[in-house]
């Protein structure tokens, strides 16, 4: 703090007019009135004000930091005690406060060392006791009751027009599937597939595929699309094996097996009936006509010959 700023707050109290060997004084140093802008000083004996309360400085200046010193000079007899209390002040408003005894000495300057304490928040309003009221209810009485235009608050109904099974979700249209009971997945999955909020699709379920593309559709893998009937997807791949396929395996795909060109039952290898051989494909074999295909002679008609 500034020399000038500590001349501010020196404080002279001066009684009545006397000899100057009656004079007394007391150095202040004053601790935690930081943030406050002014000092209050009163002096009480037996209780009662004997002098104060003044402010220093008279007028507010800015906020203390430090230590702060001052002087109080007053014509008193020699070694009565009385009690100082010093206030900080911020806005007029006490902040901080300390009470000391002193005694002062006739001619003698008494130096005090004071650490003003935060004066707590004064509490709010107590409750009175928890009394109730009386419990008397509000006799049910209506807000007066004015409609209020007769306006839905957007909770009607739509008239009982269906929208195509598809929920509003909230307000918006569902862009993925349904689940039963009407909810709309928030992203779909290869157990819950779909698109344009039809209803949602188990696409692992037949063991055809493995995946739902961003279209909502269900795939094997990339390829876009399921395996085919009696085909299982495995890897991301479709495969066939007697595990799946009713009729034959060509490869990697599924067959009725009842075809000349691709002839077997229950998952094994298709085989091309030859056509001198045979002329049809049943129970998963090639036949001529009803018989065993030919050996040595020639299918034709239905019958093995020359």
């Amino acid at each position: 703090m500034s020399r000038a700023s500590r001349a501010l707050l020196a404080l002279l109290l001066t009684a009545a007019v006397s000899c100057g060997d009656d004079t007394t004084s007391l150095f202040l140093r004053v601790e935690g009135a930081d943030g406050a802008t002014q000092l209050e000083l009163r002096g009480l004996r037996d209780g009662e004000s004997w002098f104060g309360p003044e402010r220093r400085p008279e007028q507010e200046g800015a906020p203390f930091s430090g230590e702060q010193t001052l002087r109080l000079r007053f014509n008193t007899p020699p070694g009565v005690p009385f009690e100082l209390q010093v206030d900080a002040l911020l806005g007029g408003v006490p902040i901080a406060r300390t009470r000391v005894e002193a005694t002062p000495r006739k001619g003698e300057e008494l130096e005090l060392q004071l650490r003003l304490s935060p004066i707590p928040d004064e509490p709010g309003p107590q409750p009175d006791g928890g009394t109730p009221d009386g419990g008397e209810p509000d006799a049910g009485e209506p807000d007066g009751g004015t409609p209020d235009g007769g306006n839905p608050d957007a909770g009607e109904p739509d008239a009982g027009l269906p929208d195509a099974g598809l929920p509003d979700a909230g307000g918006s249209v569902c862009t993925t599937c349904v689940q039963p009971g009407g909810t709309c997945v928030p992203i779909t999955s290869a157990r819950a597939c779909g698109g344009s909020g039809v209803a949602c699709v188990d696409c692992v379920a037949d063991g055809r595929a493995n995946q739902c593309t961003a279209s909502g559709a269900c795939s094997c893998g990339t390829r876009g699309t399921p395996c085919g009937e009696g085909e299982r997807c495995e890897a991301d791949t479709c495969v066939c094996d007697p595990d799946t396929c009713a009729g034959c395996c060509q490869g990697t795909a599924c067959r009725n097996g009842n075809t000349t060109t691709a002839c077997g039952l229950n998952g094994a290898t298709c085989d091309a009936c030859d056509a001198n051989k045979a002329d049809n494909c049943t129970n998963g074999g090639c036949r001529c006509g009803t018989s065993a295909p030919c050996g040595l002679l020639t299918c034709r008609s239905g019958q093995c010959s020359l």
